[in-house]
Order: structure tokens, then sequence, then C-alpha cells
């Protein structure tokens, strides 16, 4: 007697033969620590797709710039050695210079104005460029609002940066608000940048409060001023090429997933702000909380520094985006 699969169970294997005969393993590179909220939502993002996937799309992840720092593993998706990855705006300004514009500081006066500024027109202006460059937009997840910390004195005005060492990214805001506010600007690579505090290399860095926590700054770092200088998302970010090459049913669950991963984040990254900047007390650090006019003041030529390096026409434009996020 010839024996007749339910429909469940044909759809069953149907899922294993699709799982079996067009499986995937992508590879997914950050530079944060496995403690950072970043390596937890990419974790959980991976989880998903691949249970939604029926096991045919594996995600495997590379922290801690396992695969280079975050500049080389742009490079890396855009040249599709790399499948995903999980940069600041700055990163992938190489690519897309109007991205350098959301860096600048003190454009956004709280998490609220980021969540404006971003719901409104900025990704579907950038989008078309990320894609000239062969990089697909999945989601916007989080970094945080970017804030100083020093191993020799608190920084309460502009005239406490005048001759401290403070590493940055090598990333254009960055680096010229630190030269605009008086101190020196380091570029230093972020995996070095533990033994580079350590050994006094640099007096200072800046970087949000989720990754001064994760990584222990007070061990070298004894000042922290919550200027909030500038903000930074990260955005999940993958080869076009390799996008493609997925079913869109499968794209569709990755952008879903996406999507989900980083409203966690978010969420994650915010509401441990208060509890993190407690225990960076109770681990030795001292907090100020200067009043940021004198900064913000200080400040203002690296706008211009922007509007030459992105041109009139997008300055406007970007500005124009800014002024409806207030």
């Amino acid at each position: 007697m010839k024996k007749v699969l339910s429909v469940a169970a044909l759809s069953l294997a149907a899922t294993l033969a699709f799982a079996a005969d067009k499986s995937v393993e992508l590879k997914f590179g950050h530079y944060l620590v496995e403690s950072h909220p970043a390596h937890v939502a990419a974790m959980a993002f991976a989880a998903a797709v691949e249970t939604r996937t029926g096991g045919a799309v594996k995600i495997a992840i590379y922290p801690n710039s396992k695969l280079g720092s975050s500049q080389e593993m742009v490079e890396q998706t855009t040249l599709g050695a790399l499948d995903l990855v999980i940069p600041t705006e700055p990163a992938l300004a190489k690519y897309v210079p109007k991205f350098n514009m959301v860096g600048a500081p003190f454009a956004f006066k709280d998490y609220a104005a980021t969540d404006r500024f971003f719901a409104g027109g900025f990704i579907a202006w950038v989008t078309p460029d990320l894609e000239k460059a062969n990089l697909k937009y999945l989601a916007r997840w989080e970094y945080g609002f970017r804030t100083y910390t020093t191993s020799k004195r608190q920084i309460n005005t502009p005239a406490d940066f005048k001759g401290l060492k403070i590493r940055t990214p090598p990333d254009f805001v960055n680096q010229q608000t630190v030269e605009a506010l008086g101190g020196m600007a380091q570029t230093i690579a972020f995996a070095e940048l533990p033994m580079a505090l350590k050994q006094g290399v640099v007096d200072g860095q800046e970087n949000p409060i989720a990754t001064i926590y994760s990584n222990k700054m007070w061990e070298t770092q004894k000042y922290l001023s919550m200027l909030n200088y500038t903000y930074n998302s990260t955005h999940l970010v993958m080869n076009k090429a390799a996008f493609n090459k997925l079913t869109a049913a499968q794209q569709k669950i990755l952008v879903e997933e996406a999507v989900k991963a980083g409203a966690a984040m978010q969420k994650s990254v915010r509401d441990a702000e208060t509890t993190q900047i407690a225990e960076l007390k109770k681990n030795g650090m001292e907090v100020a909380y200067p009043d940021t006019a004198p900064f913000q003041k200080a400040a203002m030529p690296v706008y211009d520094k922007l509007k030459a390096q992105v041109g009139q026409a997008n300055y406007d434009y970007f500005m124009n985006l800014l002024s409806k996020s207030k």
C-alpha cells in the first residue's frame, strides 16, 4: 500500500531539502568586544535568521576586530571578502561622504532627536551611493553619544583640552573636533587602544558610554566628561552581490531580523547608560557634566570643514533634514 504524506510532512520535507540544497554561511565581522550590546544583537540576529530559514542561512560572527578594523571590514564587505558588517557613519564615509555629516558636533540634543532624524529621508538619500559601493543597507543599529575620558584632568571647559593627546578613530569629525577644542588628535586602531591608554601613549579617548564600560576604561582613565559631543549609529550593511544571491524569502527574513536586532540594541544601549555611569563611578571614575555652550561655540569651524568636504548642496540638504529633527 502506497504511503500518502500529509501536507505538513510534505512542507517539512521541502524545507529540509531546501536547507540542504541551498544552505549558505555568511561572514559577519565587527570590532567590539563580546560583552558589548552590538555582539549580543549580532548573536540574536544570527540565531533568528538561522531558525527562520530552517538552517539554510547561517551567520558566522567574528567580533573584537578579528578580521581587521572597522574601516578595513567595510572595505572587505565592498569587495565581497566579508558579507556583513556594522560600521558607524564615519567608516562608511570613505564611500559615501554624506555620512560624515551625521557626526557634526552637537547636532543632536538627545536620542529622540536622532530617531526623528533617521525616520526622515536620510537613509533614502544615502542608499543609492551605498549601492554604487556594492553595499546593501539592512538596518540602523546603535552606538551612542560619544564623550571624552582622560587620565590627566577633568574636561570642564575647552581650555582643559590644551596639551592633551586624545585618541580618535581615523574619522574626520572626531579628529577635527578634538583639534578645534584645543587638543591633539592621535589616530590609533581601536584594537590597540587599551594598550595605548595603559602605556600613556595618549592621555584620553572618546567613545559612547557602552564602549567605555564594556572595555573597562576605568582601569586607565580617571575622568569622564559627559559632553555627548557627537552621535553615531552603527548600520548593518551587506555585500550587495551576496544579498542578491539569497532567495526573496531569505532576503525578507534577513532585513526583518536586522531591524528587530537593531531595535533591541537601541533599547539595550540606552536603558543601560545610567546604570553603567554609576558603575564607572564605583570603579573610581570622576564624572563631570560641563556646560556644553562653550564647546559648541569652539567646535563651529568643524561645520565649515564639513561643508567643504561634502559640497554646499549636500550640506544644505543635510541641514534641512536635521532641522526637522529638532
